[in-house]
């Protein structure tokens, strides 16, 4: 087992190739991607029905070192308050077979 920080990321569908870039360009080991994530927020509520996946959120979790966390927020940031969405940030332990 080893510390991380665990990071789940909500966002609007259409902006999910702009944060999926920004975790790559930082290296990060993967990204888990749920499709539709519903529930209610700030700008309304999200059921997952919508007509067209332009009003859908996605659900990304991943993981990142201390080291990472600060640039990890600096470029996350801009995007959320560009799109809106949430990022939620916590202590984990991760158990992986590597």
């Amino acid at each position: 087992m080893r510390d991380v920080k665990r990071i789940e990321i909500v966002i609007d569908k259409p902006h999910e190739p702009a944060v999926l870039d920004v975790l790559r360009d930082l290296g990060l080991p993967g990204v888990t991607v749920m499709d539709v994530a519903t529930g209610y927020g700030d700008r309304g509520a999200r059921d997952g029905g919508e007509l067209s996946d332009a009003m859908s959120n996605r659900y990304l979790l991943t993981t990142c070192t201390a080291d990472q966390l600060p640039a990890l927020t600096e470029a996350i940031e801009p995007l959320l308050h560009k799109y809106g969405g949430l990022c939620l940030i916590s202590d984990a332990q991760l158990i992986r077979n590597a």
